[in-house]
This record gives C-alpha cells, sequence and structure tokens, in this order.
C-alpha cells in the first residue's frame, strides 16, 4: 500500500475548514480531515525511512502562513485553494530527497488546495462553487506541522505527526 504526506493546521484554521468540509462533502464519503496533500503515494516500505526525514525537516521548518485565495472547480467538486510559498519549498527538498521512491504522479509540484467537496455531481459541484465564491474572503493561517499517514483503502491510518518546529 501506500503513505500519504499532508500538511495539519493551526486550531482555527481547521476549524474553519473542517466547517467548509462537513458542510460540503458528501458524509459517507467524509472520513478523512481536512488537510493538505504534498503526496498521496509514498512507499510504504520506506516508512522507517520517512518518519527519520519528516522529523529532521520539520525540526528546521518553522510554522508556516497560508493564504486562503479562492475557490477551484474540480468538476465533481470544489476546493479552496492555498498559497504558501514556503511549503511548495518544503515538497521541492522533500521531492529531491525521496526521488528513487516516488511515483510520477508524485514527483511534481502540487497545486495546494483543501477539498471540501468531492465525488458529486457537476450540477451540485457548480453550486457549491458558486455559493463558496460568493462569501469568500481571502484569509490567512497557519501550517503548523506534517502529517504521515498510512492509505489501505480505506480511512487513513495515522502513522506520524511532526510538528515545525524550526526557527
Amino acid at each position: 500500500m501506500a503513505m500519504i504526506l499532508t500538511l495539519g493546521f493551526d486550531s482555527r484554521s481547521f476549524a474553519r475548514l473542517a466547517a467548509e468540509r462537513e458542510r460540503h462533502f458528501p458524509p459517507a464519503r467524509n472520513f478523512i480531515p481536512v488537510h493538505v496533500t504534498l503526496f498521496q503515494q509514498l512507499a510504504d516500505h520506506a516508512h522507517l525511512r520517512l518518519l527519520a526525514d519528516l522529523a529532521a525537516e520539520a525540526s528546521t521548518v518553522p510554522v508556516l502562513t497560508f493564504e486562503a485565495t479562492g475557490i477551484v472547480d474540480f468538476g465533481g467538486g470544489a476546493a479552496i485553494e492555498v498559497a504558501c510559498p514556503s511549503a511548495r519549498e518544503l515538497q521541492t527538498r522533500l521531492r529531491q530527497r525521496w526521488l528513487d521512491i516516488l511515483t510520477p504522479g508524485d514527483d511534481r509540484p502540487r497545486r495546494l488546495h483543501v477539498t471540501v467537496q468531492n465525488k458529486v455531481d457537476r450540477d451540485t459541484a457548480r453550486k457549491t462553487q458558486a455559493a463558496l465564491r460568493a462569501g469568500f474572503t481571502p484569509w490567512q493561517g497557519l501550517f503548523d506541522r506534517l502529517l504521515l499517514w498510512h492509505y489501505r483503502g480505506g480511512p487513513w491510518e495515522p502513522a506520524g505527526t511532526f510538528p515545525l518546529t524550526g526557527e
């Protein structure tokens, strides 16, 4: 199976984004907390290496400020776009470190976003996007941790939490 690496939020940002996800995500599919994915198919066999690398990296990276900048059309859903150059730099450093274990899908920069709706029909997605855009104002929050997850075909299982503690 695979491992997933996400960014975790400060409590205020988490509550705000979780409320949107709760409001719009199909309930039967909403069993994963809000997150921003950095990698989605890390090699499970490299678990110990990932843990060591993430602990080392998190100790040098300070809490990261992001800006929620707009609404993304996912076809069958909606997301909130997130701008954070420091998170992109972090992902680039980890990509360079893990070149030998990355899938082609993970060996690329990601469009940072928080999915608040997925796997709905196109009309429902358009209505949600319009409603989100109508009330949207850019805002700032914090990424304060890295979260590593096991993906074994169902809900994600926590594999490691790494608070960002650098100066």
